[in-house]
């Protein structure tokens, strides 16, 4: 064998294992770039995961915070605390007879938001298939909906009053079957039938005078639907209006007239 082969044999088997360190170098490194890729992508996904908890806790527990009862519980905490302060002070033979007065009128403000917010409640557990004995009407299979996955009270503007009264009816009917007649305190009283008034000024005057406080607004054959009339509670002023949303969609709605 010439001499000339055994020197390059090793050269060549140098050239060889190089390769095989580089290729193996390589190789590791994808492993690795892979593998940290991989941890990357599930330290993302736990990091998305953990946002949509976050978000959705925080949701449910402003809702939580938002509700009747829980309202209804802070008020009435309040309340407790305002009773026993004013103990305190009525004991005090040196009490501070503006600082009694304070907390007096703070707790009678606190006692009437909570009746409010009772009423709020008691109107939001109504439900129309029902009576009073939670027997469906005429004995009709009422219809169950699936609950809500969320319910929202949203402020949604104020309404001004300066008769004292609101009505609440359908924009289109006023060009359509609104009577241009105005109220007369000494005329007679006008009706439709015992119940409906005429859909016009006099006629809302007329239902919310009639002792009730509200009453029907009918269309001109005769028939109810137009409108509903009733008092406001403190007379003109500017009311707040409500709704109740389920789901984004509004299926309640109040105004604080008193």
């Amino acid at each position: 064998m010439p001499e000339w082969v055994n020197e390059v044999v090793p050269v060549v088997q140098l050239f060889l294992n190089a390769g095989a360190l580089i290729a193996g170098a390589v190789i590791w490194k994808l492993y690795v770039d892979n593998l940290k890729a991989a941890s990357a992508v599930k330290d993302a996904t736990i990091q998305n995961v953990e946002k949509s908890r976050d978000h959705w806790r925080e949701k449910a527990e402003e809702l939580e915070k938002r509700s009747p009862e829980v309202v209804e519980k802070s008020l009435a905490e309040r309340i407790q605390i305002r009773d026993g302060e004013i103990n305190r002070l009525k004991e005090d033979k040196e009490f501070d007879k503006i600082a009694l007065r304070t907390l007096e009128i703070d707790k009678a403000q606190l006692e009437q938001d909570l009746f409010r917010t009772q009423g709020f409640r008691a109107m939001l557990a109504l439900e129309d298939g029902y009576d009073d004995d939670d027997e469906p009407r005429d004995e009709v299979e009422p219809f169950v909906e699936e609950p809500p996955k969320s319910i929202e009270v949203s402020y949604i503007g104020e309404v001004a009053v300066d008769s004292g009264q609101l009505m609440v009816t359908d924009p289109c009917y006023v060009d359509q079957e609104w009577l241009q007649e105005r109220f007369a305190v000494d005329g007679e009283v006008v009706k439709v039938e015992d119940t409906l008034f005429h859909y016009s000024y006099d006629g809302a005057c007329r239902a919310t005078l009639n002792g009730d406080g509200y009453g029907e607004l009918a269309f001109q054959k005769g028939h109810a639907g137009a409108g509903v009339a009733f008092q406001t509670g403190w007379g003109d002023g500017m009311y707040p209006v409500y709704a109740e949303k389920h789901d984004g969609r509004i299926v309640r709605v109040y105004v604080n007239v008193g």
